[in-house]
């Protein structure tokens, strides 16, 4: 999928973090016609990046902006391009919630950003995604990425099913669900981030001690609630509350479609998918809540959003840079955050939809870290979350125990 629409410069201002940036500020013109791509890796932020593009085009049109959505193995698309140095001028990667970047990193694929972006917009929990060695190497996007259950409004009022306030309740709910012949919850046991989007949020309510204690690492990676967790996921798919034909499932978009075609009556997944929820059915009427503890507790599972690198083989090095700049802008942050429907991670954009809203209310506050991020953060060279990725959907077929999935996890943590 490729579209193309023009871009222009803006002003680069001082780096807060770091160095003065290498472009002077007030600027508003380019040294002649220029063209840069960039890679997006899912077609639900495509909207967003031509909002983005478009405000960009507003203020300078003399860089011609092409994007393409390769949604499709993207990162051994990119690794392929990398190698043949082919690569798109900026492109996507998950930040350091991976260990794709870092190896870019290592291997001088992509530019450090320190001192030639302004980061002064975007609080420190705000850019942590894009720090490898110290030094910023992505534009993040100042939504606040999170996990909220989905579940169709006018179905819950049509059954008298409602929001549950405890774990118990929240499980005993599902099966009235599927007694009423409705699929409880729409999940995919083929797609390693649909499933892990789904296990955090469940695993927050069924343990929030234990996952409080992932915010410090006082608590092992690979502690019993971790297990236990998996094995009730498991057992709700052996009950049928996935479906009948859960395991045919085949990716997070199917997954979303029996939500939004109304074959179930939830959805656990990523705040980010709002907008693709009410792109696939404008006429749902849908809310959102979090997983609730045995006490009552509720919270989020929060990670900031990854953005874009610049690669160090970039052509228009100076075009792609200042189109990194205006992305890190508060501009091009507002209209990123608002186009998503998301939750805002900075006070100075507010949330633009009501969904953002009610899932933003129903953490109580109360925000815990991932635990992929623990993954990453504290193994060696992040393999925890490769193996996490590689083998969680074996977990989900029973090719592979949930035991030696979380021995093979332990085997690499720090």
């Amino acid at each position: 999928m490729k579209k193309t629409m023009k871009a222009g410069l803006i002003a680069l201002v001082l780096l807060g973090v770091s160095l003065l940036p290498v472009f002077a500020g007030g600027q508003s013109s380019a040294p002649g016609k220029t063209k840069i791509t960039v890679w997006e890796h899912g077609t639900q932020f495509e909207d967003s990046l031509k909002q983005v593009i478009a405000g960009f085009n507003k203020k300078n049109p003399t860089i011609t902006v092409e994007y393409e959505i390769k949604s499709t193995d993207y990162y051994s698309v990119l690794n392929t391009a990398i190698q043949s140095r082919e690569a798109p001028d900026l492109f996507w990667t998950h930040g350091n919630k991976t260990t794709y970047l870092a190896d870019y990193v290592k291997n001088n694929a992509v530019v450090a950003l320190d001192g030639k972006v302004d980061f002064s917009v975007m609080p420190p929990s705000g850019v942590a995604i894009s720090v490898i060695d110290g030094k910023l190497y992505s534009i993040p996007w100042l939504t606040m990425d999170t996990r909220a259950v989905y579940y169709n409004v006018d179905m819950f009022k049509q059954h008298g099913w409602t929001v549950p306030a405890t774990f118990a309740e929240f499980e005993a709910l599902l099966g009235k669900i599927k007694d009423a012949g409705i699929i409880p919850i729409s999940l995919s046991p083929n797609d390693s981030w649909a499933l892990l989007f789904a296990f955090e949020p469940i695993l927050s309510g069924f343990d929030p001690v234990y996952t409080r204690g992932l915010d410090n690492y006082s608590v092992s990676a690979t502690g019993k609630p971790v297990g236990d967790v998996l094995a009730k996921m498991l057992e709700w798919g052996d009950k049928g509350y996935y479906g009948a034909n859960w395991l045919g499932v085949t990716d997070n978009n199917a997954q979303i479609l029996a939500f939004t075609t109304g074959k179930a009556a939830m959805n656990i997944a990523g705040s980010w998918e709002a907008a693709t929820i009410s792109s696939n059915n404008p006429a749902l009427n849908y809310s959102a809540f979090s997983v609730p503890a045995a006490d009552g507790t509720t919270g989020l599972v929060g990670t900031p959003a990854s953005g874009f690198s610049v690669s160090s083989n970039s052509k228009n090095m100076d075009a792609a840079l200042l189109f990194a700049d205006y992305c890190a802008s508060l501009e091009a942050q507002t209209i990123w955050v608002r186009s998503q429907g998301g939750l805002s991670a900075i006070p100075q954009i507010q949330a633009s939809t009501a969904i953002a809203d009610a899932i933003s209310k129903s953490s109580k506050g109360n925000i815990y870290t991932s635990w992929q991020s623990v993954l990453n953060n504290f193994s060696r060279g992040g393999q925890a979350a490769n193996i996490y990725d590689q083998d969680i959907t074996r977990v989900f077929s029973k090719d592979l125990s949930v035991a030696d999935f979380l021995k093979r996890i332990a085997a690499e943590m720090n």
